[in-house]
């Protein structure tokens, strides 16, 4: 007779359920980033691209640097609470293959503060070969090179000064109204006998997926694929100063046989100090029916805040014009933004950041909210 315990089907369901599969892997891929590595201090998220690769070990080494964050807010919009809120908690993750081979994956979590259901997404995963300064190709899932600020600022709240991103570039799965993510090719570097003035992106991607036709989930619903490209100046004498535009087009399938020619052209001019920090940038959105109407949308802000010690002040202006009839991003509407706050970095890695909010959306009357955020990096 056999003394070997028997396990029921429930229990083995109960065992290999997905939340505890899920932590289990989230455990096991913090156990094995756990590395002296990982206390090195972060880059700046808009010169990863430039940067050459990380010198490799003897076999690849993953360096996991975590930021989260915790917010409150309040409203005199009707029918908005104040509340507490958890931020989301961005896992950027590192690794180079060899010299010229390095990988970037950043994975985010979200949870709700009531029973802390965990939502994991992959935002970024991608495989970049270095050929030299003027050339680096990267594939895999990335952020758009549209305008500026996509490209510089991610999903770690606590590199941006004010509290939120612009509302043009808000993330799709909080009603943005651009292509953020795509997964596709990505070719970036400096432009040959330019110094290190000009910069260039070329990107070849699927696409934002805007309506679901029924194709697997990942993949491109047509045979049309999204481009982007873009060139940024940075002039040696004015350290600091960034000046660039981009232009993106795609044609969005709406239905079979049925699609929608899609542009984007953005212009910015940016100054950035460790000290000093002035933005703006400008996107022009269109969107062509086949035989039927054209729409052009415009959004853009200004931006700009001075450090003084552990205390840097800020303001935005922040403004999204869309025609209701747009096709696709109509029900985003128009509003308009002033944001004034301060931020104060206590310690190292950890911020503070206290703003002031007065809106307007669609033409209705403007309303008064104030938000406190606390980000740190860990």
């Amino acid at each position: 007779m056999s003394c070997s315990p028997r396990v029921d089907l429930r229990t083995w369901r109960r065992i290999l359920s997905p939340r505890r599969v899920r932590a289990a892997l989230l455990g096991a891929l913090l156990v094995s980033a756990t590395a002296p590595a990982a206390r090195a201090q972060t880059p700046d998220p808009h010169d990863q691209h430039d940067q050459p690769a990380p010198a490799p070990a003897s076999r690849p080494e993953l360096v996991l640097h975590a930021f989260g964050s915790v917010d409150w807010a309040a409203s005199q919009k009707p029918n908005t609470p104040n509340t507490f809120a958890l931020g989301q908690v961005a896992l950027f993750m590192t690794s180079a293959i060899n010299d010229r081979v390095s990988v970037l994956a950043e994975v985010v979590l979200e949870a709700s503060g009531v029973n802390t259901q965990v939502t994991t997404d992959l935002e970024r995963l991608q495989l970049t070969y270095r050929f030299n300064d003027h050339l680096n190709v990267s594939a895999g899932r990335y952020h758009t090179g549209i305008g500026y600020y996509n490209a510089a600022f991610h999903h770690g709240s606590y590199f941006e000064t004010p509290i939120g991103r612009p509302q043009v570039f808000a993330f799709e799965d909080e009603g943005g109204v651009l292509p953020i993510h795509e997964v596709g090719v990505s070719v970036r570097g400096k432009v040959p006998k330019t110094g290190s003035a000009l910069h260039y992106v070329a990107e070849v991607g699927n696409g934002r997926r805007w309506v679901d036709l029924g194709a697997e989930e990942g993949l491109d619903q047509n045979q049309a694929k999204s481009t982007n490209v873009g060139l940024a100046l940075h002039p040696e004498s004015w350290k600091g100063v960034e000046l660039g535009a981009s232009f993106y087009r795609d044609d969005i399938p709406v239905a079979i046989d049925q699609s929608i020619a899609h542009r984007i052209t953005a212009a910015y001019g940016v100054y950035r100090t460790p000290s000093t920090e002035v933005m703006a940038e400008w996107l022009l959105l269109s969107h062509r029916e086949r035989g039927g109407g054209a729409f052009d949308n415009d959004a853009g802000y200004v931006q700009a805040s001075r450090a003084f010690g552990k205390f840097r002040p800020y303001y935005r202006f922040d403004r999204i014009a869309i025609d209701p009839n747009t096709p696709l991003i109509g029900p985003t509407g128009s509003s308009t933004a002033h944001l004034l706050g301060l931020r104060v970095d206590p310690a190292e890695w950890v911020g503070l950041k206290a703003q002031y909010e007065r809106r307007t959306e669609n033409q209705g009357s403007p309303f008064n909210g104030v938000h406190v955020q606390l980000v740190f990096v860990f």
